[in-house]
């Protein structure tokens, strides 16, 4: 009687095998993990961009339909009318409009008035440097005025 060798995998093979498989898994998963970081980072940059342009179009939208005052001892920023006045509050990590809440963190702001950097009082332009996970961005603001203004300064 012959001895019919089958064709198969010893276990030494298949161990092999096996420890392959779960490194390139572990890697797949590293690798996986990776990319949603990134992911998160990029739409917290992307919510931070959209927050800053917001921000930016309500205060030259402020800036130029109202008087603006910057009260530096309070940190609060007060935009007044006719009819009505709007205030900002700003603190450590957020500032707020009225009932609005912008969750942005402003490293440095600066007023100006003709020009001319003011620590407290009327302005008529403004800087804020805000903080963010890749870079920090800077947004310039300033009310437009008419010829009237510039012929009675003389």
């Amino acid at each position: 009687m012959k001895i019919k060798k089958v064709d198969a995998f010893t276990l030494s093979e298949l161990l092999v095998v096996l420890v392959i498989s779960g490194i390139v898994i572990s890697i797949t998963f590293l690798a996986l993990q990776m990319v949603q970081k990134q992911l998160k980072e990029i739409q917290v940059n992307y919510r931070d961009q959209q927050e800053i342009q917001l921000f930016e179009r309500v205060i030259v939208n402020d800036l130029n339909t109202r008087k603006a005052i910057f009260k530096k001892e309070e940190n609060h920023l007060i935009f007044y009318g006719m009819n009505d006045s709007i205030s900002y509050t700003f603190e450590r990590d957020y500032f707020i409009r009225e009932k609005d809440t912008f969750k942005l963190k402003i490293v440095n702001k600066k007023f100006l008035l003709d020009a001319k950097e003011i620590t407290s009082g009327r302005f008529d332009a403004a800087s804020f440097k805000f903080s963010q996970s890749f870079s920090t961005k800077e947004i310039f603001v300033y009310s437009v005025k008419d010829s009237e203004y510039y012929m009675n300064q003389q």
